[in-house]
């Protein structure tokens, strides 16, 4: 995001300029125009405008009411053609008969035209005058006429040219500071919110698989993938149940794709879907990202979704398959990781625990019907899984030392039950996590098909209270007591 300053500002300016002024807003720089700050062409404006020594680093203030009105025809950014009388302007734009034109929606020559015309018949075309139209010109990034205004206050100020050019540099990144802030603002506002694979509102079965016409969709979804991704130069590769985009050769992207397939062979039967068959009405789509800046990026622009700050995925549910977009980790989470690792590449141990979670709870989202399961079940599996199918993988020794600790202190295991799957306790690092993986590590202990199971009732409609009667002779709140029990004195 850290490229797209241009479309922040526009988006900024768009959502704030009906309601405040971008530079003039506050008690010293009002943008309403007030008696006392008005002045017309007509009348000595000695004592109103300060000299360029008297304004120090301050550019003009207020808005400016023409005694003269001027002729005005412009063509703006959105194809409208005004004609009418240039009355008044201010930083937001000019307003006459004709209504008010913003200055955001002239292209660049215009708004330096009509910048120095005004100033000229409001008498303001001095240096201090020309800083505010670098201040304007700057906030609406108005490209090569920047330096354009620039060179006009340096041929104007002498000595002071370079504090009135940084005056209105700093107001300019002023404007932007706050442009980022209410894009956040309104894009957190816009943007649903949440792990999209724990949140699904149907109870609907899904369609059973047609190995006919898999492959049909698999390369729909790749073509789609390629077409979603323009301008990130990504490239597709369909595999056995996987398509995978990414930067890559395509030969390392098939490696990769055969990878995922491997996975999804070896942990959808286990949770109870058919063995040797593809369990995604397409395939398993992952989308191979540089950063989690492009990660939240393509959420947002592709899915109208929030990603969570801590995940290194995030896993959208579609009728064609489970849609991934994928981010690399970043260097803290590789330093944290190496400590707990007897050797190996630290990269490529955070890359496979990350794939065998994706393909968990693709497989948990894909298993029978739509019906949402427990967050702790679907991360504790996904930890199961990411633990003992990847080689020397160190997250039991991460997280049961963590579980462990939070209950022999005292604190029951049940408080996970009713964890909203958003919380922070879900995150990679986060307490929830490590206690739900021993727990569905003694699941699997217990017995092998256990999980399965339980997946079944719930996603054919039991409540886990019901569930773990039928499988485990008890009620849910009885086992986590015996669980609480068991992790005081078994590790």
């Amino acid at each position: 995001m850290k490229a797209l300053v241009p479309a922040i500002l526009t988006v900024w300016i768009s959502l704030t300029c009906g309601t405040r002024t971008s530079a003039w807003s506050d008690s010293r720089l009002s943008g309403d125009l007030r008696p006392d700050q008005a002045f017309d062409v007509g009348v000595d404006q000695s004592e109103g405008i300060a000299s360029v020594a008297e304004a120090d680093s301050e550019l003009p203030e207020g808005g400016v009411t023409l005694a003269a009105p001027f002729s005005l025809r412009t063509r703006d950014l959105t194809g409208t053609t005004r004609v009418g009388r240039v009355a008044s302007f201010d930083d937001r734009g000019l307003a006459g008969d004709f209504g008010t034109v913003r200055w955001l929606d002239l292209a660049p020559p215009d708004r330096f035209r009509l910048g120095r015309e005004v100033l000229r018949k409001s008498r303001r075309h001095d240096a201090a005058g020309l800083g505010w139209l670098l201040f304007m010109l700057r906030s609406t990034d108005s490209g090569e006429f920047c330096d354009r205004a620039e060179k006009l206050v340096r041929a104007s100020a002498g000595v002071d040219a370079d504090r009135i050019i940084a005056a209105a540099e700093k107001r300019a990144q002023e404007v932007r500071d706050t442009a980022e802030q209410v894009r956040l603002a309104a894009e957190a506002a816009r943007l649903k919110q949440g792990r999209p694979h724990l949140r699904s509102t149907s109870v609907a079965a899904w369609t059973v698989p047609d190995p006919m016409r898999q492959g049909v969709l698999a390369e729909q979804l790749r073509e789609k993938g390629e077409a979603a991704a323009e301008g990130l130069g990504l490239k597709g590769v369909c595999t056995g149940s996987t398509v995978v985009l990414g930067l890559k050769s395509l030969d390392s992207l098939a490696r990769e794709g055969v990878a995922f397939d491997r996975l999804t062979s070896e942990i959808a039967p286990r949770l109870g879907l058919m063995p040797g068959r593809n369990p995604f009405p397409g395939a398993l789509l992952v989308m191979d990202v540089v950063d989690h800046d492009t990660l939240r990026l393509m959420a947002s622009t592709m899915f109208d979704h929030e990603a969570p700050l801590d995940d290194d995925s995030i896993l959208f549910p579609t009728d064609d398959g489970p849609f991934v977009i994928r981010a690399m980790p970043d260097r803290d989470r590789m330093k944290a990781i190496s400590k707990a690792m007897s050797g190996g590449d630290p990269l490529e141990m955070l890359r496979a625990l990350e794939r065998a979670r994706i393909v968990t709870r693709a497989c948990l989202l894909h298993a029978h019907t739509r019906r949402s399961l427990p967050p702790w079940l679907v991360e504790g599996v996904a930890e199961y899984m990411a633990s003992t199918l990847v080689a020397d993988a160190p997250v039991d020794s991460i997280r049961r030392r963590r579980a462990l600790r939070s209950m022999r202190s005292g604190r029951h295991p049940g408080w996970i039950i009713e964890l909203d799957g958003d919380d922070e306790g879900f995150d990679l690092d986060g307490l929830a996590r490590d206690v739900a993986y021993v727990l569905v590590t003694r699941l699997f202990e217990t017995a092998p098909d256990l999980p399965a199971g339980l997946v079944d009732d719930l996603k054919n409609g039991m409540t886990p209270d019901q569930s773990f009667r039928r499988r485990m002779g008890g009620s849910i709140n009885a086992w986590f007591d015996d669980s609480a029990e068991w992790f005081r004195f078994n590790d």
